[in-house]
């Protein structure tokens, strides 16, 4: 957490506020989320305008003029504009409300930096799981690092002819498949709960039980809870927002993650809990059996977002 939605939000926003735009000066403080001295980074970006931003997984590409500034939001990582319409207290305050752009820096935000236009940019990590690279813009400078990631599941790049591929020769339980960057890129905990319950395969059953009907299901449900977790403005449980500081409203919406001992939208059973690599993982005992699914439970439908 975030995860593909959660970023893909973020881009968003940020693209709306920043694209275009050149970075005018920049604040860094020592932290360990930082993959290139800070400094240097510091040096390095300042003058330079942005030209897009894009995402692989759950990684963030803010490309600049040379370089490539990616991003990792690790579980509890924030990017967020703070307008330059914004008032501050005190006429010798800038509109952004920052005297110097190192007021916005405190010991959870490691890197501030300001536009042209007058917008302020921070990062903020209070676990310090995120991380921060600077790549050069050289013909396959991303491949190192986005090298080993699976399937991007948005675009028109997803196809089940891969997904297939992908699915052969594992005997992994499928929690632990969807967990696992290198099959498809951006799942984590909630939305692989949510995929599976959409999907109705139980989290513990493994790739080789599928049949080709089943991993056809779970081909189709991979975007589609990613899709809705985006339409929502991604899921908020605790930290997340979005770059405008505002949380997501997915959370409303989730089918089984998170709603353990809680009876199931669909069939009225409880919501059960296990924990598969190490992750909390959320199911239906009805609605997700542990073998091969033969007849569809008596459903009884309740509204959800």
């Amino acid at each position: 957490m975030p995860e593909l939605p959660e970023v893909e939000t973020v881009r968003r926003g940020l693209e709306a506020r920043i694209r275009g735009r050149s970075i005018e000066s920049a604040a860094v403080a020592s932290n360990r989320v930082f993959r290139v001295d800070p400094q240097w980074l510091r040096s390095q970006i300042v003058g330079q305008r942005v030209v897009a931003l894009d995402r692989r997984g759950k990684y963030l590409v803010i490309e600049l003029d040379d370089w490539y500034w990616v991003v990792h939001l690790g579980m509890t990582g924030q990017l967020t504009v703070k307008g330059k319409d914004a008032s501050g207290a005190g006429s010798d305050r800038r509109p952004d409300g920052f005297t110097d752009i190192a007021d916005a820096l405190d010991r959870h935000t490691p890197l501030a930096l300001r536009f042209s236009t007058g917008e302020v940019m921070t990062f903020r990590d209070v676990r310090k799981f995120g991380r921060v690279f600077l790549i050069a813009k050289v013909q396959g400078a991303l491949t190192d690092l986005f090298g080993s990631l699976g399937l991007e599941p948005l675009g028109s790049s997803y196809c089940l002819e891969d997904f297939l591929k992908k699915l052969k020769g594992r005997k992994t339980r499928l929690k632990s498949m969807l967990l696992n960057q290198g099959f498809v890129a951006g799942v984590g905990n909630i939305y692989a709960d949510e995929a599976l319950f959409e999907a109705a395969l139980h989290p513990a059953r493994t790739v080789r039980s599928l049949s080709r009907a089943e991993k056809e299901a779970l081909f189709r449900a991979i975007p589609e809870v990613l899709e809705k977790g985006l339409l929502y403005g991604g899921t908020t449980l605790r930290d997340y927002v979005g770059s405008d500081g505002e949380p997501g409203q997915n959370q409303n919406g989730l089918r089984v993650y998170g709603r353990d001992e809680r009876a199931c939208y669909r069939c009225g059973t409880v919501i059960q809990k296990m924990v598969i690599s190490q992750r909390g993982t959320h199911y239906c005992p009805t609605c997700q059996p542990r073998s091969r699914k033969k007849e569809k439970p008596n459903v009884v439908r309740t509204s959800a977002v």
